[in-house]
């Protein structure tokens, strides 16, 4: 849309120009008044002349001109800087030989209609209108008026050039531009960076000698990214010279991972108190973009000062506001400070300063002149106190601005086309023929095929007919500078001023940014906390941030924002990792962990925890067990020492010997549990564990039956029942054993142990290496020596009424009953607890209890009456203690039976 209207306003202007070229016969531009114009004309007049619109004066609300002189030495700098390179060019007799250039410059009050309403001035005309010089009724030679003639009623002169210098800012550049390219008149631009000017359909007749904005643009990108800034944002001026500029940063920015938290585009005349509390409201975006002209800049920063927010931005400033007055920005030196200037490639050229310090206030042509110097030194001509022969330059308010240096290149440029286009096509030109000789057209192609060293640098144009500079960056800081001291007599003095101090600069050519040995200084900026460690930065600590998000921590992942350098970090569980396509977390699988050297991005095996005999438990419950079996065996050792005693003969010495075997066996078995688990360990344990019980429990249910059926035998008929013998009882208990070992095969066969790894909580880093003794094995195992304890108890029950010396009986039932008490305890404790540690400490202790429980009720008591009773006593108290009737015959077992040859062998 906007190039649309923009091709409406070329297609209005070339009529408007070929209307009047049709009508000159009865209409002339004569006959057009402006009122309100700045008639006042700075002109030398030559041979091939030129025109230049500047910005001299202010304008007014009613789209007028004031006398009113832009600040300090302007109004002196940049009409003098045409002024000398045109004298330049007439004192080198390589260039333009016996011919000489002239000038026109015209003020257009900071004003784009105004320079448009100005620029037809330089318009073509037909000669029957028009004199060479000037139209019929207007004289230059009265053609001077003072600042005080406010406005004008007159009509507009014609000054005939070859091509002219282009309003200072873009704004006023871009209308003027159409109107030439409609009447082919060319335009080369020296300050206008705006890159509406790159389309050459828009702008046929236009070049510039300044790099354009994009390239601006992108040296302010480079910046920033140099610094590591990432979110940024951007203020710029409503229309070309902000728009298009803005249109480039924004293009542009996702190549250097850079996010533009707000933009605001604003007017001359825009309240910036919305600006700027949206700037402080993303205070998180530091480095601000200026991309917009003086006025908008200053009020600005005026709002920034209102807000109580010096010091938390990074201004980067466009070259408007770096070519923008000190007298300006003084008023906002707590916000302007520090701030980062953009401007292209200027040069201070010390002979002009020599051409100016050589000018005669009182004899100069210049109408600016005069009133710039009353404003420089501060004094006033018509009181006597200015001295018109004293060094203007010395004044501290003399600007020593460096971009006149261009306008220079800009005038030396028309002077080199036009040198090149005369030597090809009319080279015995003279000052009366030459002006048909150089043709406007024929200029322009001339203009973009100079080459040569300009003041500041080489002059040259691209394939795209686009002029490649280079970028300064400057630092504003407030420093001492030497001055003049105020009454303009006296020694050079230091005072603080605004200075810029280059920090770098960027060639447009090759894409390069270099920093120069200057250190930047960032004492203006409040300190804030950074969120960004300095480990993961490039820039040093002194650098500020102007970022989004900070990196997120190990452990955590990016939940992104609309904005790619904006996110939320959120941490994953514990057992989680980071992942990147899609970001999130991803459980690791089971036995692993998050690796934190990684960054928490892949998983390790957990290391696994499991029993060792160095463990606090372990070592008592081996203590414990090598004191049992020391114990056990000291029992054993008796057993054999008295293995022809009655007691022992009568206890079933096979079936005791028998016991102790699997005694032993769960004691070992109880050492084994505290050692490392692996699968044949495991699988070696469930066959130990189970026959330990087995070679226990079996004899024990062999004795109690054997003793049941014998006095239940002797209370009917007295006579020695069948297979009580002690080879029969081994066959017995063998047979029982072999059961067990068949059931545990079986359970093995069918769900093997093993050694295997335990994530209880998945959450938790904790994994168990244990013994598996599969819940089918452990079951059966239970089941089948529950079964048997069970009927030893049923059995000692029933023979609970035997004499007191037929203690047997009593013992196994305290040995049974004691068991089932330990084994109710164990089960719901060990299928209860969660860990497998636990686990294998219940199963230690409750098979040590248990067969600790086992030497304690079976065997010690022996032990006891072999060493401490008298054997005669044992047999003389036979039924004298007794309570009970029973008739026991002489077979029977008890603690103190007669010798075995008062019971009858019998055999199967």
């Amino acid at each position: 849309m906007e190039h649309l209207c923009t091709l409406y306003r070329l297609s209005f202007t070339y009529c408007l120009i070929h209307g009047f070229s049709s009508l000159t016969s009865s209409f002339s531009l004569d006959a057009i008044v402006f009122p309100g114009l700045n008639r006042d004309v700075y002109y030398k007049r030559g041979d091939l002349n030129i025109g230049a619109i500047m910005m001299l004066t202010s304008g007014t609300d009613d789209m007028g001109c004031s006398k009113k002189l832009y600040p300090n030495s302007w109004a002196i700098e940049y009409p003098e800087a045409v002024a000398f390179a045109v004298e330049k060019v007439n004192n080198d007799t390589a260039l333009l030989p016996n011919l000489t250039l002239g000038f026109y410059i015209i003020d257009d009050c900071t004003d784009p209609s105004i320079a448009l309403a100005q620029a037809l001035t330089f318009l073509p005309r037909n000669e029957s209108s028009c004199s060479i010089d000037t139209c019929p009724g207007r004289s230059l030679e009265n053609n001077s008026y003072p600042l005080s003639s406010r406005y004008s009623t007159e009509p507009l002169p014609y000054y005939e050039v070859m091509g002219i210098l282009s309003p200072i800012l873009s704004t006023a550049a871009v209308p003027v531009s159409y109107m030439m390219a409609a009447a082919k008149v060319p335009m080369i631009g020296y300050t206008t960076t705006s890159d509406e000017f790159n389309d050459r359909t828009l702008h046929p007749y236009f070049l510039r000698v300044v790099t354009p904005n994009k390239y601006q643009a992108i040296a302010m990108l480079e910046f920033i990214w140099s610094n590591g800034w990432t979110y940024i944002s951007v203020v710029y001026s409503q229309g070309t010279y902000g728009e298009r500029a803005f249109e480039t940063i924004k293009g542009s920015a996702a190549k250097y991972n850079i996010c533009i938290a707000v933009s605001y585009r604003v007017g001359n005349e825009e309240n910036m108190t919305a600006v700027a509390r949206g700037l402080n409201a993303n205070s998180r975006a530091r480095a601000v973009i200026l991309f917009a002209d003086e006025q908008p800049a200053r009020n600005l920063f005026a709002e920034i000062e209102i807000l109580g927010a010096i010091g938390q931005f990074i201004w980067i400033c466009c070259d408007s506001v770096a070519n923008a007055s000190k007298e300006k920005l003084l008023p906002h030196l707590k916000s302007v400070m520090g701030a980062f200037m953009f401007i292209y490639s200027t040069a201070l050229v010390p002979e002009f300063y020599d051409y100016i310090r050589r000018q005669n206030v009182s004899t100069s042509t210049n109408p600016w002149f005069k009133p710039a110097w009353e404003n420089t030194a501060g004094c006033s001509f018509a009181d006597g106190s200015c001295k018109p022969n004293e060094d203007l330059t010395k004044y501290a308010s003399f600007e020593y601005s460096p971009a006149p240096s261009l306008a220079m290149d800009a005038v030396l440029t028309f002077a080199h086309g036009a040198h090149s286009l005369i030597s090809q096509t009319c080279p015995t030109a003279n000052k009366d023929n030459v002006r048909d000789c150089v043709k406007r057209d024929l200029l322009l192609e001339s203009l973009f095929n100079v080459s040569f060293k300009g003041y500041t640098g080489t002059i040259q144009f691209d394939k795209n007919d686009d002029f490649q500079g280079v970028y300064f960056i400057n630092q504003m800081l407030y420093d001492e500078v030497e001055v003049l001291p105020s009454n303009g007599t006296g020694n050079m003095t230091f005072m603080k001023d605004l200075v810029q101090t280059r920090v770098a600069y960027y060639d447009a050519s090759d894409g390069s940014l270099i920093y120069t040995n200057v250190n930047i200084s960032w004492d203006h900026l409040l300190n804030i906390t950074r969120i960004v460690p300095l480990s993961q930065t490039k820039q040093g600590p002194e650098v500020p941030e102007s970022v989004c998000s900070g990196p997120c921590r190990p452990g955590e992942y990016k939940l992104q924002k609309e904005l790619v350098c904006c996110w939320d970090c959120r941490k994953c569980r514990d057992n989680e990792k980071v992942t990147s396509k899609p970001a999130g977390c991803k459980a690791c699988e089971q036995f692993t962990w998050p690796d934190p050297k990684t960054g928490y991005t892949s998983c390790l095996p957990i290391p696994l925890t499991h029993v060792q005999p160095s463990d606090t438990f372990p070592v008592i419950l081996i203590c414990l067990v090598l004191l049992a079996i020391i114990g056990t065996s000291f029992v054993v050792a008796c057993y054999i020492y008295f293995h022809e005693t009655r007691i022992m003969k009568a206890a079933s010495r096979e079936l005791s010997f028998l016991q102790f075997v699997g005694i032993f066996v769960g004691y070992i078995t109880v050492i084994c549990f505290q050692t490392t688990p692996t699968p044949n360990l495991c699988s070696a344990l469930y066959f130990m564990f189970c026959l330990s019980f087995a070679w226990l429990y079996s004899p024990l249910l062999v004795k109690a039956v054997r003793i049941y059926r014998i006095f239940q035998s002797g209370s009917k008929n007295n006579q020695t029942p069948r297979f009580v013998s002690p080879t029969s009882q081994i066959v017995f208990a063998s047979l029982i054993i072999l059961s067990q070992i068949i059931l545990c095969l079986i359970m093995y066969i069918i769900s093997q142990p093993t050694a295997k790894k335990t994530q209880a909580v998945m959450t938790e880093k904790f994994v168990e290496l244990s013994c598996d003794m599969t819940l089918p094995g452990l079951a059966s195992f239970l089941v089948y020596n529950l079964l048997l304890v069970s009927a030893c108890a049923i059995f000692a029950f029933k023979t609970r009424k035997l004499p007191d010396n037929f203690n047997e009986s009593r013992f196994i039932s305290m040995c049974v009953y004691t068991t089932l008490v330990i084994w109710l305890a164990f089960i719901p404790t060990y299928f209860t607890a969660t860990q497998e540690y636990v686990k294998g400490i219940l199963l230690s202790v409750a098979l040590l209890l248990n067969h600790t429980v086992a030497v304690s009720f079976l065997f010690i008591p022996k032990v006891y009456a072999c060493i401490f009773v008298d054997q005669e006593t044992l047999v003389t108290k036979r039924f004298n203690d007794g309570g009970t009737s029973l008739d026991v015959p002489a077979t029977c077992s008890r603690v103190g039976p007669a010798s075995n040859s008062d019971v009858p062998r019998t055999g199967f």
